[in-house]
């Protein structure tokens, strides 16, 4: 790699700083701020290495005699912090359809609940135990539907798209955005109505190559972001995509 581009990561005293060019490296030095001593990470390199053994670094900084610090466990080049740019659950909007259900079925047993005390076909006590046993069954569902949804959480940041579910137990799946492929969004008609929509995110890896996250708020805009993300990413990283024929 050209010395003049090479962008280089440091860790001082435990403090990852950077990226810098050889020059501001340099500079940095020179003025005190940075000893040569101190670890850096050059671009394409695999393992941490001191300042002054970078290739094409030099200064005229005289290094004083002291033991080296131990050298920091290897990192990716992202030195930004993650930062979280939504969390949520998919919308109970979802659960629709079996929400409506149970309520057009609680409708519809009341009215012949009424109906058969009304023409005498039944015993009031008869029409309300048949009405309590139905809404006990509708509740069951309708929790039940509302805690499954519930029990999942979409967490997009900076670095990573994650989905964890369960309720006693947890499922973690997760792709991290410099492997991301590809971000698509759709929104029917019906989710349009409520401002949600589904994003889906591909990637190149073979063991997580998709996630889908549905009933998301704002879903075009989150997609945008999660894509510019994608692409700064991929750039730090130096990914390219390579299609194979």
């Amino acid at each position: 790699m050209d010395g003049f581009h090479m962008s280089l990561l440091i860790n001082k005293d435990g403090h990852q700083l950077g990226p810098y060019s050889l020059d501001e490296a340099r500079a940095l030095v020179l003025s005190g701020q940075l000893d040569p001593t101190d670890w850096a990470w050059p671009d394409g390199a695999t393992d941490w290495i001191q300042l002054k053994d970078v290739p094409g670094f030099s200064s005229t900084k005289p290094i004083q005699p002291a033991a080296a610090p131990s050298a920091p466990a290897p990192a990716v080049a992202a030195v930004a912090a993650e930062q979280e740019l939504w969390r949520g659950h998919p919308s109970q909007v979802l659960n629709y359809d079996v929400y409506s259900f149970w309520a057009l079925i609680l409708i519809v047993t009341l009215a012949v609940a009424v109906t058969l005390v009304y023409l005498q076909e039944c015993s009031q006590e008869w029409s309300i135990l048949l009405f309590g046993i139905v809404a006990l069954v509708a509740l069951i569902n309708i929790v039940v539907a509302y805690i499954h949804l519930r029990a999942i959480e979409y967490v997009v940041t900076t670095q990573r798209v994650r989905i964890v579910s369960g309720i006693f137990s947890k499922d973690i799946l997760e792709i991290e955005l410099f492997r991301v492929k590809d971000t698509m969004a759709h929104q029917s008609f019906f989710l349009r109505l409520f401002g949600l929509g589904t994003i889906t995110v591909l990637s190149g890896d073979e063991r997580q190559p998709r996630l889908v996250l549905s009933g998301v708020p704002n879903a075009i805009e989150l997609r945008e972001k999660l894509r510019e993300e994608v692409m700064a990413l991929r750039q730090r990283f130096g990914v390219r995509e390579v299609d194979v024929m």
